[in-house]
């Protein structure tokens, strides 16, 4: 494998490393999401192996993960929360709280 290659796939098993902390999820529920094998796994957060484009838009698919932070590290837009909670429903509101109070207790729990 080239070099330029191996560092790309360093760098995309580094943020999806991150991706999977904040999302709270072990890797062996990513490589159940992905269908890859849990040594498979570990070989894509090494950067040993990479990503199949299939691969990436299952994460895209099923956890949201933006595909163009993965891959090169920038996001597509900022979120900004003030502008959000203005043209938000109540139970839009009521399921970002939720969502946050969730992150924020597995995130003290681990």
């Amino acid at each position: 494998m080239g070099r330029a290659k191996k560092g790309n796939n360093v760098e995309i098993g580094m943020r999806l490393r991150i991706i999977r902390e904040n999302l709270g999820r072990s890797q062996a529920e990513l490589a159940e999401i992905l269908d890859v094998s849990d040594d498979h796994y570990r070989k894509i957060e090494s950067g040993s192996t990479g990503l199949t484009l299939e691969k990436v838009r299952i994460l895209y698919e099923r956890l949201h993960i933006d595909p163009s932070y993965l891959l090169v590290g920038e996001k597509t837009e900022e979120f900004d929360l003030d502008k959000y909670l203005v043209n938000c429903s109540k139970e839009q509101r009521e399921h970002l709280l939720k969502r946050c109070l969730e992150y924020m207790y597995a995130y003290i729990t681990r």
